[in-house]
């Protein structure tokens, strides 16, 4: 019910319209036309239907119409308009301006539609006009005069060659529509031209005059006067036509206007005087007392001839200045205005000036000039700052527009283009509403221009529509711009396009939330793949291999996220091909393999591939787990083990010197009967004992720090820990010379419980290792802030350097002694666990001085 009703009322429209409407097929025969074409040429519809259109063509204008009904047939896409005379029933001509399109869109093998507008009357006023443009062609040319013609209520303006041409353009470019000329009229102007034309057509000033620029075709702005008037006007009083003329008042203008700022200038003030003479160097004759203030020079300093004005300019500067100068001597030049340049003051400081100069007959010779300087340094600082501003602006890769305080937009800068497709022309004078997507309302405008005429700045992201009708979305941020009162003058807009990434967004909602049942839980890479690669994954996947997107995922292939070679040896992509056919073959394959993340880390991982039908076609779910931790695992296992036999091989090596030394010594002492040499034999049996049990003390630490998984360190304090095995060790050695050379401080160090086995080592093994009639250990340490020092140092042989290197490995010996070295080996062992270092150096006593480092706790 609904389609019949809108169906009725679309034709009900057509059939009312006062254009002719017609529908003709690719032949030209008319299959339709509505009513209009009876009052309009006076035929009756139903005996146009079915004639062939050509017929009531003017012969002149039938090959036109011939060749747009062609152009229609293998390019309908485009409409085409065309003016052509067409027979009235009366045998009279009439002037139609057709539009001509297809219909069903694209497709002009099911008709083409023509919509005829009587546009006699103007074609005849026009010809009235080419009599009257002709006779006032002279006198508006000798007077550089352009008139135009408005015809107010279709907007259509009549414009002769002087007055286009006057800008660079072709009547084409300019077009016969008002708004081709508003398009060009100066941004800063528009308001004021829009004013004064508003003022006469209501009737309160008797005619429309306004001086204002106009963009030429070259680029540059052009200085116009038009002057107009409403010339007729309906019953109801509202304009019909206004005419008027555009005078080219550009030099006039400019020269008002540089009259103005050099009077401007001027004002600026204070001016600073000078009266030079016209020789090299122009040596001061005269200078105004205000010099001190501007330049810091007394006027006595400046006309004591020491200092000529040519030392004030600067260095850059100076030769174009002597340039400029040099045109007073031109014959009928009197005065002359230098560009701005440089001068430098006393304080050596950089000050701009803008120099005013005539010369002056004073009869002497050498002649004098006469001239006055304005400091323009503020206005070039301001002149460079704009510069900069505006380079910034027209590189941002942002869209930045400008508005007067009523919306329309009075600059655009390339990117505003690039981003929307407006350009330049089609932009300045209109609105941002040009950018309007339908997507909001009017309460989301009224708060819009309610916060940016507050004074305040709107931030938001809006969905926007180009030039070219597709959606944009631009994240869009539009401040006031206020004068010194407060008062908002412009808006600024700063919009950056966001539509790639709410694409992707989008995207990636839509990818979650088709696969959310199978890939939400999961803490493993899932993967999906087929034999041209990866389509799809999950964030783990992302997170593992350090890929950006999904995107930049699937370009890879399995073999490219390996490395070239396998641990086994074999080549990645042909192992990974084969895992992928056996998983073809097999429904599924599992594995361990090497992969290589996107920064070309690697990693160890299980692989484990299921196929499955997506789509009617064989896919693979990959799921990746990465094993580093157990591998590390495994690993550290095995180092324990290796430790371990290395430890065993070391203690029954070593206890096995001890036990036989032991053994033999106590033969020794039931075979010998001298009681000194059974002192002897004792004491060594007793020492070897002793460091069996030793041994086996260290071997137990040592094993706890090989087996231990735990690496978490805690405080440990280093002055309790040091004078613990300080005292310790004096104990055991009474007849050793133990001490320390400085002051234990009291500081933390990141350590654990077996802090103490490092210093005990170290100490002990400082003792047994001398060969000093009365062994001697010192300790010292030092605070470097985030770590501390501890030396301990000895008076016994000392280490040679080729041997420093290997005193801390496994079952290493120093020297002649009888130790095993397996001490020292804790030692670094431990060291190293704490973040440490160790090394060895020469003692001050001669012998060996092992320096440990720790960093200190937080």
């Amino acid at each position: 019910m609904t389609e019949v009703g809108e169906s009725g009322r679309y034709r009900r429209l057509v059939e009312e319209s006062r254009d002719i409407i017609a529908v003709v097929d690719t032949d030209g025969t008319v299959t339709y036309v509505n009513r209009a074409v009876e009052r309009v040429l006076g035929y009756d519809p139903a005996a146009v239907v079915g004639n062939d259109g050509i017929e009531y063509t003017h012969p002149d204008d039938r090959e036109t119409v011939a060749t747009v009904l062609e152009t229609m047939r293998t390019a309908p896409d485009e409409p085409r308009t065309v003016e052509l005379r067409v027979r009235r029933a009366d045998g009279s001509w009439c002037w139609l301006e057709a539009t001509v399109r297809s219909r069903g869109g694209g497709d002009a093998t099911s008709g083409i539609i023509v919509n005829g507008r009587d546009i006699t009357e103007r074609k005849e006023r026009k010809a009235d006009l080419v009599t009257t443009k002709q006779r006032m062609e002279l006198a508006l040319e000798g007077a550089n005069l352009g008139i135009w013609d408005w015809d107010m209520r279709t907007d259509e303006v009549s414009r002769d060659e002087l007055l286009t041409e006057m800008l660079g353009y072709t009547q084409a470019e300019m077009g016969d529509r008002m708004r081709g000329w508003e398009r060009v009229v100066h941004p800063a102007d528009r308001k004021r031209h829009d004013e004064a034309l508003a003022e006469h057509v209501a009737e309160r000033t008797p005619y429309y005059r306004c001086d204002h620029r106009l963009k030429t075709k070259s680029g540059t702005w052009k200085w116009v006067r038009t002057m107009g008037k409403v010339v007729e006007r309906d019953e109801d009083g509202e304009p019909v036509r206004a005419v008027g003329i555009h005078q080219d008042i550009d030099d006039r203008k400019r020269a008002e206007l540089a009259l103005k700022q050099e009077r401007d200038m001027f004002k600026e003030g204070p001016t600073i005087v000078f009266k030079w003479e016209d020789t090299e160097g122009w040596p001061i004759e005269y200078v105004s007392e205000n010099v001190e203030e501007k330049l810091g020079y007394t006027p006595d300093e400046l006309r004591s001839r020491e200092i000529e004005y040519a030392d004030l300019i600067h260095g850059e500067d100076r030769k174009r200045v002597a340039e400029e100068a040099s045109e007073l001597d031109a014959e009928g030049v009197e005065s002359i205005t230098l560009d701005p340049y440089r001068v430098i003051t006393a304080s050596g400081d950089v000050r701009w000036v803008k120099e005013y100069t005539r010369a002056v007959e004073s009869g002497s010779d050498p002649d004098q000039l006469l001239g006055y300087l304005v400091d323009v340094t503020d206005h070039k600082r301001r002149e460079v700052e704009l510069r900069q501003f505006k380079a910034a602006v027209e590189r941002s890769a942002h869209a930045i527009y400008i508005t007067d305080d009523e919306g329309t937009i009075e600059y655009v800068n390339p990117a505003f283009e690039a981003i929307t497709g407006y350009s330049e022309d089609a932009a300045v004078g209109d609105t941002p509403h040009i950018l309007n997507s339908g997507t909001y309302d009017d309460e989301f405008y009224e708060e819009f221009w309610e916060t940016i005429r507050s004074g305040e700045r709107w931030e938001a992201e809006m969905v926007d529509e180009g030039r070219d009708g597709e959606r944009i979305v631009l994240d869009q941020t539009v401040a006031p711009i206020t004068d010194d009162d407060g008062d908002v003058r412009k808006f600024i807009a700063v919009a950056r396009e966001i539509t790639d990434r709410k694409e992707r967004e989008q995207k990636l909602r839509e990818r979650e939330q088709k696969y959310r049942s199978l890939f939400e839980g999961t803490r493993d890479a899932l993967m999906l793949l087929n034999r041209d690669g990866f389509f799809d994954c999950n964030e783990q996947t992302l997170e593992l291999f350090g890929a950006d997107s999904v995107e930049s995922f699937a370009e890879y292939t399995p073999w490219d996220l390996s490395p070239p070679q396998q641990p086994d040896g074999r080549e990645s992509e042909k192992a990974a091909l084969e895992h992928v056919e056996t998983a073809f073959e097999e429904g599924e394959a599992f594995f361990e393999w090497t992969h290589q993340r996107v920064d070309n880390t690697t990693f160890p991982a299980e692989v484990k591939l299921s196929r499955f039908e997506y789509e009617g076609e064989p896919t693979f779910l990959g799921l990746v787990r990465d094993i580093s931790e157990r591998k590390e695992y495994e690993r550290r296992l095995e180092e324990q083990r290796d430790n371990l036999e290395v430890l065993n091989r070391v203690l029954r090596h070593d206890i096995r010197n001890d036990l036989q030394m032991v053994t033999a010594y106590t033969r020794m002492l039931a075979d010998d009967g001298d009681e000194a040499e059974m002192d002897d034999h004792l004491e060594t049996v007793l020492e070897r004992a002793d460091h069996a049990v030793e041994l086996t003390n260290v071997a137990r630490e040592m094993a706890d720090v090989m087996l231990s998984t735990d690496q978490d360190l805690e405080h440990a304090d280093l002055r309790t820990t040091l004078r613990s095995e300080l005292a310790e060790v004096q104990s055991i050695y009474p007849e050793a010379d133990i001490g320390t050379e400085t002051t234990v401080p009291r500081v933390t160090v990141e350590a654990n419980d077996m802090l103490n086995s490092v210093f005990r080592n170290l100490l002990k093994n400082a003792i047994q290792h001398n060969d000093a009639e009365t062994p001697k250990v010192t300790v010292s340490v030092s605070d470097h802030g985030d770590a501390v020092t501890v030396r301990v140092a000895d008076n016994g042989p000392g280490i040679p350097g080729n041997q420093r290197a290997q005193i801390f490995g496994k079952g290493e010996k120093g020297l002649d002694s009888q130790g095993t070295g397996i001490g020292l080996y804790l030692v670094d062992t431990l060291v190293e666990n704490y973040g440490g270092e160790i090394g060895v150096e020469d003692s001050d006593d001669g012998g060996a001085a092992f320096v440990v480092e720790l960093p200190k706790a937080e």
